[in-house]
């Protein structure tokens, strides 16, 4: 597949260094919410066209077939979506954790990466919107369970260009809880952004 390069090489830096601050918010945040020291990873930011995004989704979840993926809208002057892609594994050891027990159920599940990937969306792009002097509103996040094998059945996300891909590892206790974080915008957001960080 193909790899976009929306960011120059300067761009990127500062783009890595923002999500790095509010990811160090985040896992401070976590970190209290589980009562335990939680630290944030981020290995690799990438972009890529809006078409090649459950591509990438299959790319990353490397031969895991059930995942779960959640969608939460942003509105305002600086708009877009986030999404967040956790496979089974990963999910269940962060609800296990949060709720201090071995099993734990789907709903239980989806309400614990529910809870997670919110705080990581709200630092990430409250983020961005302070660097652009933007304001947002958040919609109500959604999650379901898919099938790679199903891809071509489930909704097509529609009105967005780009996509900046963020592979992230949450390690908690010796468990590393990798997401993928998605967050998708269209042409004139991704040049506001970039004219604003080349402001920076």
């Amino acid at each position: 597949m193909t790899q976009q390069h929306y960011f120059n090489p300067q761009q990127e830096d500062i783009l890595k260094e923002l999500i790095n601050v509010s990811f160090g918010l985040s896992a401070s945040l976590i970190g209290d919410m589980l009562d335990n020291h939680a630290k944030l990873h981020i290995p690799e930011i990438s972009s890529i066209d809006i078409l090649n995004l459950d591509d990438k989704i299959i790319e990353l979840l490397d031969k895991t077939h059930e995942f779960y993926l959640t969608k939460q809208r942003f509105l305002g002057s600086f708009n877009g979506e986030v999404l967040f892609v956790f496979n089974a594994h990963s999910a269940e050891a962060f609800s296990s954790l949060l709720l201090q027990q071995a099993r734990v159920d789907e709903s239980d599940m989806k309400a614990s990466i529910l809870e997670l990937t919110n705080i990581i969306t709200s630092a990430c792009i409250g983020k961005f919107c302070e660097i652009i002097h933007g304001e947002t509103i958040f919609k109500v996040p959604s999650i379901e369970k898919r099938d790679v094998n199903r891809m071509q059945e489930y909704d097509k996300i529609e009105g967005y260009d780009n996509v900046i891909v963020i592979k992230t590892a949450l390690d908690i206790e010796k468990e590393n809880i990798l997401g993928h974080m998605f967050i998708l915008l269209n042409n004139q957001m991704l040049e506001h952004l970039k004219h604003t960080i080349d402001t920076l």
